[in-house]
């Protein structure tokens, strides 16, 4: 981290283990700031020392991440916390109804962690509130490094109930996971399609960031699952029952999850056409698959913006970031 010491924004990244490539993807989709650098798993998983803490230029709203817990306004760094203490004081910070609170990276563990944060309590002028505060300060403590931070906005986590629903499909994406893909292609108020889309999951989680959803679902009864599974969460979005290498429109982004496993019928083809459709059809597409699309990608004059592993157990699926012809000539300006 030290290479981006001096910048004015800090994220923090809470993904499980096995999601934290797609949560470095999600970054830099929300903030248009390069992720950490993700090493290649190893088959024994994830290793637990990857960067939770990134920095930023720019501080963006967060409430709809998956994967980014929040963002904070770096207010005072310094190299030990008396350092950090005595900064603090220099600013003479005035807060109504504050919390303060200590994070600590797994290598640094302070036993005197209330100590510490009365200690920046007492260089605040105004009213502390623990139970609900209008600011939260944050201390951060790492190896090397000492910072004080204003959270400038928090996930909502609205994600998370969305797994309780009517219908279930063994080889649905997670919700947290279809969350994360929206983010990739698409933001409050844009337009997205979903050609192949089961049970709904991409739908629900995009309606519920305020994206306007259309699928595709070319079987008859999971269409009408998937409208079960929006109203179970009182979403909406519009489903139309037939092949989505037929969908007719334009969309700013496209999710799709191709079909795998031994329940579901994959013909290499049919994959290749929902994905070529895709690209005809949206400015940005996010694709999870077995296999790896580059190629196919590359073919239909796509971007590739990056590729997120997710690891699972024995599964190892891709999920693909692309640039459509038509989405690389607006980011370009042509």
């Amino acid at each position: 981290m030290s290479e981006h010491m001096g910048l004015p924004y800090c994220y923090r990244l809470s993904p499980p283990i096995g999601q934290y490539a797609l949560a470095a993807l999600e970054f830099r989709a929300l903030t248009g700031a390069n992720g950490p650098r993700v090493p290649t798993p190893n088959p024994r998983g994830e290793r637990d020392d990857l960067p939770r803490l990134v920095r930023a230029r720019i501080g963006v709203d967060v409430g709809r991440s998956s994967y980014v817990a929040e963002c904070l306004r770096v207010l005072a760094e310094e190299p030990t916390l008396e350092e950090l203490l005595t900064s603090a004081g220099k600013l003479s910070l005035k807060r109504e109804r504050f919390r303060i609170k200590l994070r600590e990276s797994g290598e640094v563990k302070s036993p005197l962690s209330q100590e510490i944060e009365r200690a920046f309590a007492d260089t605040i002028v105004g009213s502390p509130d623990l139970s609900n505060p209008a600011t939260l300060l944050v201390v951060i403590a790492q190896p090397d490094r000492w910072l004080l931070a204003e959270q400038v906005s928090s996930t909502a986590r609205g994600w998370r109930g969305h797994e309780q629903r009517p219908f279930q499909y063994s080889s649905a994406l997670p919700p947290r996971i279809a969350r994360a893909m929206v983010n990739l292609v698409a933001a409050p108020g844009d337009r997205i399609i979903d050609p192949c889309c089961g049970v709904g999951t991409v739908l629900v989680e995009a309606s519920s960031m305020g994206i306007e959803p259309y699928g595709w679902e070319i079987n008859p009864k999971l269409a009408e699952h998937a409208t079960a599974n929006l109203c179970h969460h009182q979403q909406g979005a519009w489903i139309v029952v037939g092949d989505g290498r037929n969908a007719r429109g334009r969309w700013g982004g496209a999710v799709l999850d191709l079909p795998y496993g031994q329940q579901c019928e994959r013909v290499d083809s049919v994959c290749a056409g929902l994905v070529k459709r895709a690209t005809e059809v949206a400015d940005l597409i996010a694709v999870v698959s077995l296999q790896d699309l580059g190629e196919l990608l590359a073919s239909l004059d796509c971007r590739l913006l990056g590729v997120a592993e997710l690891v699972k157990g024995h599964l190892r699926r891709r999920v693909h970031w692309a640039s459509t012809p038509s989405g690389s000539q607006a980011l370009s300006g042509g």
